[in-house]
Parts: structure tokens; C-alpha cells; sequence
């Protein structure tokens, strides 16, 4: 009697242990149908999200104003006190400075209105030497970069890629407004290919340029001539930003100033100069490295012969972003 009860338990062990796998394999079957189902209307969400936001660019581009704005700031202190293996072991220095990109574009089925501003400015005070009497360069009367660029296009289009256009452009400072620095206005044609969404391509063969000097011995001049510009922008590997602003004069005429200057040894020099010139700037900005912050470099190179001295200028700036 006891063996049969034995048996019967053992039996009974075995039967429910077979329900209970087969009942886990069961569910495991089941979680995976779910799981696979779940990614499927996952994937479906994504594609709809993609969809709604191509939409929603579409419907913002076409009911109004867009607008950006984005600064930079590099700022830095260094000082040294009996640091003998410095230069120059009492000293101290600072530097700043500030940068602000910004666009407003209204571009709609017909129309568009294109405006950017492009400013940098920066101070750097020095002290070769603060155990002396002699006070070191003041920071704020110290300005090592100064520039203001802004744009306004105006276009009419007679097809999707190609639109008829009027433009507005200044290059000058901000401290030093048109002293010196140049004014345009013209009209011509712009090309926004559809294939390349970030690229305005700017012609304007009849645009007449202010000169502004701003030196002694030097007049204000003015020219008809050919305004060529291109903006572009590109979202580059590992998140970072590259945009590109280049435009250039070119005047009809061969006429040319007399610019009279002191080379870098103190010597007078005299240079026959005509109005042609070209600006270029590229600005790099890894946007959001920490709550909106992030990292931006700016080199910008100009030609302008006008300008005193003549030759190639340049500037670079490197510091925090922060996009509003």
C-alpha cells in the first residue's frame, strides 16, 4: 500500500513539473510574439514621428518668420607672481571675447527674405610687469578683434530653385562703424537648389559698393560692379556643425586710390589700390556638449585692398557656445 503511494506521488511530481515547463515555454513564446509585435509598432511610431517633423518643418517654413541665435565666449585669466621660468615672472593678462550669430528668414511659396548678423568682439588687457610703476594696456581700450557683418536678400522666385533678388550687405565694426567698411546694394539672381537645402548661391551683376575709409590720406570711394555670394551648412561627424559665408566685389572699372602706410619697420610705403575684395568666414560649433552649451571655433580670412594696410587679414575666435 505504501509503495503504490509512493508511486502515485512520484507520478504526480512528474505530471505537474511537465505542466509547470510546459506552461514557462509557453509564456517565453508568448513574450517574444509580444516583444517582436512591440517593435514592429515601434518601428511604425518612428517612421510616423519622422513624417509629423518633416511636416512640421514644412507648415513653420511656410507660415512665417524663422529665427536662430547663437554666442560665443571665450574668456581667460593668467597671472604669474616671482614665476621665474615665465617670461615674464610678474605679469598678468586677460582676455574676452564675444561673438553673436543670428538669422531671420521668412520663406514662403513664392517669396522669401533672407537676414543675418554676424558680430565678434574682444578685448585683451596685458601687464608685462605689475611690480612696476608703469600700468599694463587697459583691457577695454584693447580691442584685438571688431567686426560686424549683416545681410538682408530679398527674393521672388519664378522657379524652385532660381528666384530674382535684391540685396543689402555691410561688412564694418561695431565700435568703428563704416570707419572704415563697405555698403552694397544690388539686384541679380539667387539659386537655392532643392537637392542641397543649405546652400544660397547670391549673384547680383549690378550692385553698386560704398568704400568707407576711415584714414587720413585716404577718400571714400564708390564703384558699379558684381556681387557674388554663397552661404552653406553642413552637419559634420560627431556633431559638429560647419558653416561657410564667402562673398566678394568685383568692380568694372580699373580705377585705383593712392594708399600711403607704414610697413612693419616704420617705413612709408605708397600702393595703387582698387576696390575688389572678398570675405570668407567658417565657423565650427559642437552645439550641445551640456544643457545647451557646447564648443565653437570661428577663422575668418578678408582681402580688401582699400583697407589699410592692403594685404590678407584674418581672425580666429574659440570659446563656449550657447544656442537660443
Amino acid at each position: 500500500m505504501m509503495k503504490n503511494s509512493l508511486l502515485f506521488s512520484l507520478l504526480l511530481l512528474l505530471t505537474v513539473g511537465g505542466l509547470q515547463a510546459q506552461t514557462l515555454e509557453e509564456l517565453k513564446a508568448k513574450k517574444a510574439e509580444l516583444v517582436a509585435m512591440q517593435n514592429e509598432k515601434k518601428a511604425e511610431a518612428a517612421a510616423y514621428d519622422g513624417e509629423i517633423n518633416s511636416l512640421a518643418k514644412q507648415i513653420e517654413v511656410l507660415s512665417g518668420w524663422q529665427t536662430g541665435l547663437s554666442g560665443l565666449v571665450g574668456l581667460s585669466f593668467g597671472s604669474s607672481n616671482s614665476w621665474q621660468s615665465n617670461a615674464n615672472p610678474n605679469s598678468s593678462s586677460s582676455v574676452l571675447n564675444i561673438g553673436v550669430n543670428a538669422y531671420a528668414n521668412n520663406i514662403k511659396e513664392k517669396t522669401f527674405w533672407r537676414n543675418t548678423l554676424t558680430t565678434n568682439v574682444g578685448w585683451q588687457g596685458l601687464d608685462n610687469n605689475t611690480k612696476d610703476d608703469v600700468e599694463g594696456g587697459g583691457f577695454l581700450e584693447n580691442r584685438n578683434t571688431d567686426l560686424l557683418i549683416g545681410s538682408s536678400l530679398y527674393g521672388l522666385r519664378f522657379s524652385k530653385s532660381l528666384a530674382a533678388t535684391g540685396l543689402a550687405d555691410l561688412n564694418t565694426s561695431v565700435f568703428s562703424f563704416l570707419n572704415p567698411g563697405t555698403l552694397d546694394f544690388g539686384v541679380g539672381a539667387t539659386w537655392t537648389p532643392a537637392s542641397i537645402p543649405n546652400l544660397v548661391v547670391v549673384a547680383h551683376p549690378l550692385t553698386y559698393h560704398f568704400a568707407f575709409s576711415g584714414f587720413e590720406g585716404v577718400e571714400s570711394q564708390s564703384a558699379l560692379g558684381a556681387k557674388v555670394k554663397a552661404t552653406y551648412s553642413l552637419e559634420l561627424p560627431g556633431g559638429v556643425v560647419w558653416s561657410s559665408n564667402l562673398g566678394t566685389f568685383i568692380p568694372y572699372n580699373n580705377e585705383k586710390t593712392t594708399i600711403m602706410y607704414l610697413d612693419e619697420e616704420g617705413v612709408e610705403q605708397t600702393s595703387q589700390e582698387g576696390l575688389f575684395e572678398y570675405t570668407w568666414i567658417n565657423s565650427f560649433n559642437i552645439a550641445d556638449l551640456w544643457k545647451g552649451v557646447g564648443v565653437g571655433f570661428t577663422v575668418g580670412i578678408r582681402q580688401a585692398n582699400f583697407e589699410y594696410p592692403p594685404g590678407l587679414q584674418s581672425y580666429t575666435a574659440l570659446g563656449l557656445t550657447y544656442g537660443f
